[in-house]
């Protein structure tokens, strides 16, 4: 048999709430990437440490729960 939770509101809250801030942290990696596109093209150094350091923190993020992700679809769809 296959243990489904899909029908408890609190995974599928929690599954929305986590594939919604990943989206959300991926977005931002996109914007902090086109700034630092832009800090390399002006030369401003500072700017370009602040946006390579703000994609690189929005794109770990988003890959975090990705596989926070993976891991609820795992539990939710276990055998049992």
């Amino acid at each position: 048999d296959v243990v489904c939770m899909r029908e408890n509101s609190f995974y599928i809250d929690t599954v929305k709430a986590f594939r919604d801030r990943r989206y959300e942290y991926k977005g931002l990696t996109k914007a902090w990437k086109k700034k630092r596109v832009k800090a390399e093209s002006s030369g401003d150094k500072g700017a370009q440490k602040n946006a390579e350091d703000k994609e690189l923190l929005f794109d770990s993020l988003q890959l975090a729960h990705k596989c926070i992700l993976n891991s609820f679809y795992g539990y939710v769809m276990r055998k049992g």
